[in-house]
């Protein structure tokens, strides 16, 4: 086992949901992660760097203020 610890995003699926996402059409899917995309880049630049910041754990977070805008 790792003594890295990861850091992110975790989600628990079953079985049934995974088969039932991978039966969409590849361009749904691909759709969706577009629209997450653009959903992201019109969230406020603050926001954006929370999510990141969160995605990298604590080990890289700065004093940061949290001013959301």
């Amino acid at each position: 086992m790792s003594d890295k610890k990861t850091f992110g995003f975790r989600y628990a699926l079953t079985d049934e949901v995974i088969r039932n996402y991978q039966a969409k059409p590849i361009e749904l899917r691909l759709r969706w992660l577009y629209m997450g995309n653009l959903l992201r880049m019109h969230l406020p630049k603050s926001t954006r760097q929370l999510h990141d910041q969160f995605r990298r754990g604590p080990s890289d977070r700065k004093d940061v203020a949290t001013t959301a805008t």
